[in-house]
């Protein structure tokens, strides 16, 4: 009986031990995720916030060169230095600069290596059509530009000093160019971050080679049901969480793991973009 007892005893206590070990681990991961949580939460806010800032920094350098425009004209030797300025001052980020007339077709255009472009009609293009009917700067999606690249085009309206409109400035750039050394480092190897566009295009992606696919339409994404209802979930509202099953993108084997996101609402004007930031649970 004393052997029987004994067994007990320690079978007893080898349950209490692994309970105990069990319930560290468990508030352990608990605490984990919730640290996890708060710092993806905190990135995601502030990325929105440098984001925004910087697109906002694009439109008040289009309208500070609309403004200059207005009195020095579209074209000739003092156009060209505006759009040279605006560019070269801004290289990083802007692909070209142009002036357009009334009709939307190009007059002049830095840098030099895009001037065969002069003459080009760009009415038909649908951020000039929304320019034209709210007069004020419009944003295009991402798609490929006149200049042969991918990008994003954001076009505003040039009036004369009698407020009459006369043409327009568009500059081009890459969302790439622009959000990637906001996040970059704020990826810590563990989280990954994404934007789109409304149309669920990748307007972001830190591998460039996702950049440019739609994840309802593109056969990459075929199959990836839990990610395209999540998809639908981040365009239909401007902000949230959420989880998913994808490929975990941060190690080369890039195994299928589930994943929990956070979104928000990037953009300016017309442009309703969303930034995710994700992690694997």
């Amino acid at each position: 009986m004393s052997k029987i007892k004994l067994l007990f005893i320690i079978v007893t206590v080898i349950m209490i031990i692994s309970l105990a070990f069990n319930a560290y681990q468990w508030n352990t991961n608990l605490s984990l995720t919730k640290q996890s949580n708060e710092e993806m939460e905190l990135i995601i806010i502030n990325s929105e916030a440098a984001i925004n800032a910087e697109l906002r920094r694009l439109d008040k350098l289009l309208s500070n060169a609309c403004q200059q425009l207005s009195t020095k004209g579209l074209t000739g030797p003092e156009a060209k230095q505006i759009l040279s300025r605006l560019y070269t001052e801004n290289s990083d980020i802007i692909i070209s600069s142009a002036t357009a007339d009334k009709k939307d077709v190009i007059l002049a255009i830095q840098p030099n290596q895009y001037s065969n472009l002069a003459g080009q009609d760009l009415k038909s293009q649908e951020h000039n059509i929304e320019m034209h009917k709210t007069l004020r700067t419009a944003v295009s999606n991402l798609d490929s530009l006149i200049e042969g690249s991918t990008g994003v085009a954001m076009v505003s309206p040039v009036f004369d000093i009698n407020k009459q409109l006369i043409g327009s400035l568009r500059i081009t750039f890459q969302p790439y160019q622009l959000i990637h050394p906001i996040v970059k480092d704020s990826s810590k190897g563990i989280y990954t971050i994404y934007a789109l566009q409304k149309n669920s295009t990748l307007i972001y992606d830190a591998n460039n080679e996702e950049q440019g696919k739609n994840i309802f339409t593109d056969p990459a994404y075929e199959g990836y049901n839990e990610l395209q209802t999540f998809i639908h979930q981040v365009l239909d509202t401007q902000s949230g969480y959420g989880t998913y099953s994808y490929f975990d993108d941060l190690v080369p084997s890039r195994p299928l793991v589930s994943k929990e996101a956070y979104w928000t609402t990037i953009g300016i004007y017309n442009a309703d973009w969303r930034l995710v930031i994700a992690h694997n649970l």
